[in-house]
């Protein structure tokens, strides 16, 4: 019976060692990915270049004949969000503030609504517009300019960052966007817009 239990266990710590170590050591290209061989190819284990995953998974790629993946997907980057207070009162957006590359960004129909705006959106030009008694704002998605047209005369605004689109929201900079519509901003672990 000991040797039954023993014999068990050994094999339980082969098996265990052998699908978690790494397939083919030494044959990886840099994409984690190699060509089967003549004799893998023969046993039907693989049709072409392919990929492993941990242990001895294959993940075949969508071409066998190629040796380096067709797309790598870019991680989405890291957004940091950031509280939003106007005239002390919290605001609750969805989806939230957030700062990208240095340039906190708001979504623009809920930032202009709070701020006094009314707020209309041209799909076809992918072009916001903002009225807020004489003044008219227009920032277009991926543009970095934006015009303010006030009492006729229409200044452009050179933005840091371009309105974006996230999830199915357009996000545009906090900064322009309060300016524009006269308040001021200051920043301490939040952001505070005080109306004039």
């Amino acid at each position: 019976m000991k040797k039954l239990v023993l014999f068990i266990t050994m094999l339980s710590l082969f098996m265990a060692t052998s699908l978690t170590a790494d397939a083919h050591p030494g044959r990886l290209d840099s994409n984690g990915g190699h060509n089967c061989s003549a004799k893998s190819k023969a046993k039907g284990l693989c049709s072409g270049y392919h990929y492993h995953n941990k242990g001895n998974e294959v993940v075949p790629s969508t071409n066998v004949n190629q040796k380096t993946p067709t797309t790598k997907s870019t991680p989405e980057p890291v957004l940091t969000t950031v509280d939003v207070y106007i005239n002390k009162v919290k605001q609750y957006y969805n989806p939230s503030a957030y700062i990208k590359n240095g340039t906190t960004l708001v979504p623009m129909k809920a930032i202009f609504v709070s701020l006094g705006a009314t707020v209309t959106y041209d799909n076809a030009t992918k072009k916001v517009t903002a009225y807020k008694d004489s003044k008219k704002i227009v920032i277009g998605v991926g543009n970095k300019n934006a015009y303010v047209n006030s009492n006729g005369s229409t200044t452009t605004i050179k933005l840091n960052h371009a309105a974006e689109i996230y999830k199915g929201t357009t996000m545009v900079p906090l900064r322009f966007v309060s300016e524009a519509l006269g308040a001021n901003i200051t920043f301490d672990d939040a952001v505070f817009i005080t109306t004039k």
